[in-house]
């Protein structure tokens, strides 16, 4: 009995035995292969009908980009969460900018509110020191 081994991610033909592989990546099956290897065709087996699918070259590359390019790498997985992080922190930079903006207007209202009393004291002073220089005289 001759078993046809495949790569389970992709269904993709490797090779044949004469005894079943125990590796996790690789697929078994006593399914022959339709045609000869190395006539330009890929062979993928597909489980959901216990079949041998032939692809030419460009069937086999669509096929690939259709299998591959939804599955995320560990590299794109980093590439998403520090995208998710980046994001975050600009979302924060920019609370922490507006408070920085209100903290300034309230700082700049408290400031102005300041120079007019400190104007409001300066012209009370000056009413005062002419009285109080006249009750002086007038005990003198």
């Amino acid at each position: 009995m001759t078993f046809q081994i495949y790569n389970k991610k992709l269904g993709f033909w490797v090779g044949e035995s004469d005894f079943p592989t125990q590796d996790s990546d690789f697929g078994n099956t006593e399914v022959p292969l339709p045609g000869e290897v190395g006539q330009g065709i890929t062979y993928v087996f597909d489980e959901s009908i216990q079949m041998w699918r032939s692809y030419t070259a460009k069937q086999w590359e669509t096929y690939l980009n259709e299998k591959v390019v939804g599955l995320p790498t560990p590299y794109d997985d980093f590439q998403i969460s520090v995208g998710k992080q980046l994001l975050n922190l600009s979302k924060t930079v920019i609370n922490l900018t507006n408070q920085l903006a209100s903290t300034t207007h309230s700082v700049t209202e408290l400031q102005t509110q300041v120079k007019e009393l400190q104007t409001q004291l300066k012209q009370l002073t000056e009413v005062q020191q002419p009285a109080e220089a006249k009750e002086e005289a007038q005990h003198v």
